[in-house]
């Protein structure tokens, strides 16, 4: 089969993954609490952002008019 080929290379690599996911499971249990901390600040980030984005464009173009 095509794949044969492939699993060789796989099966090698999941065994290095599988000790790696024991670790980062833990961690997720650790982060997904902060993630619902985070979720609501983005909300409030997000149009700021786009504020910050205007002011920067209509800065350089004043300086582009100053430079002229």
């Amino acid at each position: 089969m095509r794949f044969e080929p492939l699993n060789s290379e796989v099966e090698p690599l999941n065994s290095e993954v599988a000790p790696l996911n024991s670790e980062v499971e833990p961690l997720n249990s650790e982060v997904e609490p902060l993630n619902s901390e985070v979720e609501p600040l983005n909300s409030e980030v997000e149009p700021l952002n786009s504020k910050v984005e205007f002011l920067r464009l209509n800065y350089e173009s004043l300086q582009m008019t100053n430079d002229k």
